[in-house]
């Protein structure tokens, strides 16, 4: 489906990670549970580094170190990219160790950080960091969970200024809080305004089966977002003694990553942080103390329209902490290696012609760090679970009893040390945030933080000689049954599931099961495409370092070599086409675009794929983008080859199966079911059309006929575009010229002639908005607190004939963010995350918008609105100071030098330079920054009063069906 229409990507403030998630509960083990608070006020019961009881040598580059007054520290030199520096604060402290009248209040202090400390100003902090380049939500953000409370920091330039006054703003936050009675109350419209996205029908259904897994187990009763009551009634003194209790020295940890000189750091680090004491009585430490209790098999189900339809099953057992050793490695590796190959049998079963279920897994995680827990789970058709679950219980058996053959279990060693053997090759290659992330987060497991090299020793040390014993050995100590547990999600009311579904898996574990049948390997079929192509354009630009080939049959091919990421490379495959070129084919022909790589090629099925590639860095996508059919691939070079064979398998080649056309089609009939299920949903559907006047390329209704196509259909129309339409290839990262050129040659070179020119650059039916000045009023059917309220303002500019205008509109739009931040969320209170964009479409002449909104509370839409209003006022006035500009435009130019070092930017700067050069032009770094910096502040207000009137406005407004404000 086409969404040219979007809300904007949401961006976070401090936010709850986990608080909506029950993957969260179900495979993280970094939260704790008990029942009640005693103890130690730090955990003194894990070893200061996890390394310095472990076998397992930790990475030489991190340099660890603690203070005197117990605060922990982590750095490491990175200059991936140059210049920039990750900081990351973590505090070991989450809603576990609130008392029941706290409840909210770590979540809320979280909050609090960034609205005044003792040396900085109610609402300056994200001010100074937007000054240093940070975007916040995207640079700067903060999480709350069970156990920990962390800040990010993500620095796009690291000059020592910047990182000592970042470090200043963290032991702000340290100990420094001052918790003002105006700022509470401010921001706990904000908290409640997060507290309303996060009341879904997921959460509830998660919460309800933490309640039956666990009863009575304060782990699941202490979920960040808290309770409302106290949230709403929140003081002062109340904050700032949980603050006190528990941000202290003893619980912190910073972890520094990127471009910078470790031993002057820390000094700086003991220079700012050796003076931070605890104020007053620490904390206290919850105590695990829940028992896993023998239980008789029993159900629970939760039924609400719009819940998934998944039938669970769980096998609970005593919570193991284990210490990160060799060993305990070893034993968790042999367990993955047998849920990869069970998972494996239940993805062939969801691919066949009367599948039980939808789809399938097995996984082994533990609940809160309660109990451990060996987990079925099967997504089925409504009102199926009969089959789903019987299935399951068959597959999860036919392990326990028959084990794994010889190549299953190879194929997943294949993968295992493919994944791990790319990892240590791109071990140099590891960005400056995904470190500091690691790095952070394993000290938070208390894991060890090692190389990729010595991971693949290890693995090399033992996975040669793993027998289908040893795996299956694991499988039994981990993953037996026992006393099953089931927990039910349903859109279709039954109620008689509840007493049915434990007979009926003792009913299915009473039938035997066969030994599984081992799997004949083909190899691959497509390596051989003709004579190599010839070679009759070759020149190099120097001023971006490329080069760019032509083929005799007109296929072009851009390279370029670098170093970032040692033995990667990155493939882009454009072919004429897209949603644009099957514009004139029945409709949702590109939407059934989506199944074709499951459709497999005429020899091979997806899984047979999947089999026959195991250990291979590859991948078998290929997919339509509004302009062209293809996809992007990343490989290494030694695969290279084999990832060009596969991708013009499937131009050459393609399966058409019906299974994968199925499933699509079930995918979509679910998705129909949920058009307004939400107010986002609802808008993406019939707001999204309605503002283009209609146009059925955006949005999605009942009446739309999607589930009519067929791969027959698709066949018709899209063959003539894979035989005929034109190639663009890009390659870039660790490659040799000349290799790169003769795999090209022998693929795609050696294809039948191909058209010269992409026809399918820009649609020939424009999009046409709208009348703007009559409201779009919509409705929604899920919860009743819940609205969107947004404003558009058509734009009428071709971003390819005025790139500055449109760089112009993206600063204005940061500009009217930050506004929209300060108004909306810091002194309304009234929505989480407000948003404000600027979207131009060059495939789509006429798609060009501004947009500003928020989700909101239905009686806060009026008061919302006119504030969006507001702000585009005073814009058009002018009205934007220099601080407020330079916050919006530092954070856009600071982050244009990081791509120079990204195989990603290269690879979509040279996807089209021979096709549409002046793209490539406007899209070089040296343009970009020079366009970012010729913005002016008259120029915005010039804008502004251009697009942002009165006139051009389109107010949407998206009310819960059941509120009596709704208006049709």
């Amino acid at each position: 489906m086409l969404a040219p229409f979007s809300l904007g990507a949401r961006w976070l403030r401090p936010s709850i990670v986990g608080m909506t998630v029950f993957a969260l509960a179900l495979a993280t083990m970094q939260l704790a549970s008990g029942q009640t608070p005693t103890g130690q006020s730090a955990p003194a019961a894990q070893p200061l580094w996890a390394h310095l009881t472990s076998d397992i040598a930790p990475d030489p580059a991190v340099t660890y170190g603690v203070l005197p007054n117990g605060m922990r520290y982590a750095l490491m030199r990175n200059q991936l990219p140059p210049g920039a520096v990750s900081i990351r604060f973590d505090l070991h402290f989450g809603s576990l160790y609130e008392a029941r009248s706290e409840q909210g209040l770590a979540h809320f202090i979280e909050h609090m950080a960034f609205n005044g400390s003792t040396h900085v100003a109610e609402g300056e902090m994200v001010k100074i960091l937007e000054r240093l380049g940070l975007a916040f939500g995207a640079d700067t953000n903060a999480a709350t969970t069970q156990q920990h409370t962390t800040y990010q920091f993500d620095l796009p330039r690291a000059d020592e200024p910047g990182v000592e006054q970042t470090l200043h703003l963290v032991r702000e936050i340290a100990s420094e809080l001052t918790f003002g009675s105006a700022e509470i109350e401010r921001e706990k419209g904000i908290v409640l305004a997060e507290a309303r996205l996060a009341d879904t029908v997921a959460t509830r259904r998660n919460q309800r089966q933490l309640d039956f897994l666990l009863p009575g187990n304060l782990a699941a009763a202490r979920m960040p977002i808290g309770d409302i009551k106290v949230v709403e009634g929140a003081t002062h003194d109340q904050l700032a003694s949980l603050y006190e209790r528990y941000y202290r020295p003893g619980r912190a940890t910073l972890v520094i990553v990127g471009d910078i000189d470790v031993a002057a750091l820390e000094a700086r680090i003991n220079a700012i942080f050796s003076d931070w004491a605890g104020r007053g009585a620490a904390g206290v430490e919850p105590t695990p103390t829940l028992t896993v209790l023998a239980r008789k098999p029993d159900a629970a189900v939760f039924t609400d329209k719009d819940a998934s339809d998944v039938i669970s099953v769980y096998a609970l057992s005593p919570y193991e902490d284990l210490s990160d050793t060799t060993a305990n490695r070893r034993e968790k590796t042999a367990l993955g290696l047998a849920l990869a190959v069970v998972n494996r049998r239940l993805a062939l079963q969801a691919q066949g012609e009367t599948p039980p279920f939808r789809s399938a897994g097995l996984v082994q995680s533990n609940l809160l760090e309660a109990v451990e827990a060996a987990r079925a789970s099967a997504t089925v058709r409504a009102g199926e679970w009969r089959q789903g679950l019987e299935a399951v219980e068959q597959e999860w058996r036919r392990a326990l009893v028959h084990g794994f053959t010889v190549a299953e279990v190879a194929e997943q060693v294949s993968v295992l040390r493919a994944g791990q053997i790319d990892a240590a090759r791109g071990a140099a290659a590891r960005s400056t945030v995904q470190l500091a992330t690691q790095l952070m987060s394993s000290i938070q497991d208390d894991a060890v933080f090692s190389t990729p090299a010595t991971a693949l020793a290890r693995i090399e040390s033992w996975a040669p000689a793993i027998t289908p014993d040893q795996v299956q050995g694991a499988f039994r100590r981990h993953m037996a049954v026992g006393h099953p547990l089931f927990f039910l999600s349903t859109s279709l009311p039954q109620p008689d599931a509840g007493a049915a579904i434990p007979l009926v898996w003792a009913q299915s574990a009473r039938r035997p099961v066969a030994a599984p049948v081992p799997k004949i390997v083909q190899p691959f079929a497509y390596a051989d495409f003709g004579p190599p192509g010839r070679v009759v354009g070759d020149m190099r630009r120097t001023d971006i370092d490329a080069r760019l080939v032509t083929f005799a049959n007109n296929v072009r091919l851009n390279l370029k070599r670098t170093a970032f990421e040692p033995g990667a490379v990155r493939v882009s495959l454009r072919i004429a086409g897209g949603a644009v070129g099957l514009e004139n084919a029945p409709f949702g022909l590109a939407s059934l675009m989506e199944a074709f790589t499951a459709g497999g090629l005429e020899a091979h099925s997806a899984d047979d794929l999947r089999s026959i590639l195991s250990g291979r860095k590859v991948q078998a996508g290929f997919s339509a983008s509004t302009t062209a059919f293809g996809a992007f691939y990343a490989t290494t070079p030694a695969d290279l080859e084999l990832q060009l064979d596969i991708a013009a398998a499937y131009v050459t080649h393609p399966g058409y199966r019906p299974d994968a056309e199925r499933r699509w089609r079930e995918g979509l009939a679910l998705s129909l079911q949920r058009l307004e299920a939400d107010a986002p949903s609802a808008f993406a559907s019939r707001g999204a059309r309605l503002l283009a006047n209609g146009d059925k390329r955006f949005g999605r209704d009942l009446t739309d006929g999607l589930a009519n196509r067929s791969f027959v259909e698709l066949k018709a129309y899209l063959d003539p575009w894979l035989t005929y339409g034109a190639i663009e290839i890009a390659i870039v990262g660790d490659i040799d010229e000349a290799t790169a050129i003769s795999a090209v040659a022998k693929t795609f070179g050696a294809l039948p002639d191909r058209d010269e020119v992409f026809s399918t650059e820009k649609s020939a039916r424009p999009v046409k908005f709208r009348d703007p000045h009559e409201m779009i009023m919509l409705s929604h059917s899920g919860e009743a607190d819940q609205a969107l309220v947004n404003v558009y303002w058509h734009v009428d500019i071709d971003p390819d004939a005025d790139p500055q205008e449109v760089r112009v509109l993206n600063a204005l739009a940061s500009v009217m963010r930050i506004k929209i931040t300060e108004t909306v969320r810091e002194n309304l209170g009234a929505s989480y995350s407000p948003s404000a964009s600027f979207t131009a479409s060059d495939a789509y002449p006429g798609l060009a918008y501004f947009v500003a909104g928020a989700e909101v509370n239905p009686g806060d839409v009026s008061r919302v609105s006119a504030a969006l209003h507001a702000i585009a006022a005073d814009l058009r006035e002018g009205k934007i100071s220099d601080d407020e500009f330079n916050r919006a435009v530092t954070p856009m130019i600071d982050q244009l030098p990081l791509h120079a070092t990204s195989n990603a930017y290269w690879l979509v700067l040279l996807s089209q330079a021979q096709s549409e050069p002046a793209r490539l032009e406007r899209s070089r770094l040296a343009n970009l920054e020079a366009s970012a910096r010729a913005v002016t502040k008259a120029e915005l207000a010039m804008a502004a009063g251009r697009w942002l009137t009165d006139e051009r406005a389109q107010d949407v407004r998206v009310m819960p069906r059941a509120d009596p404000r709704r208006v049709e």
